[in-house]
């Protein structure tokens, strides 16, 4: 056994969320949950997951503190390789927030069908 593999992918898998969890967490209107949008503002506006907000990777810094520690935030960007979702989450989580990353973008969001919010 890869001890050092095994630690890594079931640490991993505690802080990631497929897009169907997503969908099912936007439907229940869960309100345990914020889901950010990291993209830019254009491709923000062009459509994003109902509900998402819009704080991109530059400018977490200034919103940071209007974020609540008490829900589970979930980052997402572009696509699977963009890394400003993880980025993201990365700086939250050192300030002591719970979050989790959508994994694949918004690209597998809309691949799989699911709603977009313009």
């Amino acid at each position: 056994m890869n001890k050092g593999a095994v630690k890594f992918f079931e640490e991993k898998l505690k802080y990631e969320i497929d897009p169907y969890s997503v969908r099912h967490i936007v439907d229940e209107k869960d309100s345990n949950y914020l889901i950010v949008d990291v993209r830019d503002e254009n491709s923000y506006k062009a459509g994003h997951v109902p509900s998402a907000v819009n704080i991109t990777r530059h400018d977490i810094d200034n919103h940071i503190s209007k974020l609540p520690k008490d829900k589970t935030i979930i980052t997402y960007c572009y696509h699977v390789v963009c890394f400003a979702a993880p980025a993201v989450a990365l700086e939250l989580a050192k300030k002591g927030y719970k979050v989790m990353e959508m994994v694949g973008g918004f690209d597998e969001w809309q691949k799989n069908g699911h709603p977009v919010e313009k």
